[in-house]
């Protein structure tokens, strides 16, 4: 009995040490090699986009939308990339702009196409009505 906790004792020891080695890893690959190098690295290691997100965003010079654009061209999912960017407050408009860019720079590695979908914007960044003219002011009232 004591054996086989020990050995699960030490599976789990080598598997948190495994895992903990790309936070080390990070920074020193990001300034060698440039952050979708280093996404790709952390995600092979087992990381979650939570975590790169956390560790991408203390990264000195590192433009967030960069980071968005890396990771969905790494191939995270798209939902656990948004849900990265609201946790840790990255704004609807870098996360759009860092999906476009990876669309245009890797958009056939994007593993989840439809994971964000920008609202259309209109003049001075509001979003556009419909444009069915049924109605002339925002608000639906006639005038």
């Amino acid at each position: 009995m004591k054996t086989k906790m020990g050995v699960c004792l030490a599976l789990v020891l080598c598997a948190t040490a495994a895992f903990a080695e790309w936070k080390m890893d990070f920074p020193e690959q990001y300034r060698k090699e440039g952050i979708d190098k280093a996404v790709i690295a952390a995600i092979e290691q087992g990381a979650l986009p939570v975590d790169i997100v956390e560790n991408g965003l203390q990264l000195e010079g590192l433009n967030p939308q960069n980071l968005v654009k890396a990771l969905y061209c790494a191939g995270a999912n798209g939902k656990d990339i948004i849900a990265a960017a609201q946790q840790h407050e990255i704004s609807e408009i870098i996360l759009a702009a860092g999906y476009k860019k990876a669309i245009e720079e890797c958009g056939d590695q994007i593993a989840d196409s439809q994971a964000y979908t920008p609202i259309a914007m209109g003049f001075a960044g509001a979003p556009e009505l419909p444009s069915d003219n049924s109605s002339a002011s925002p608000d639906g009232t006639e005038q």
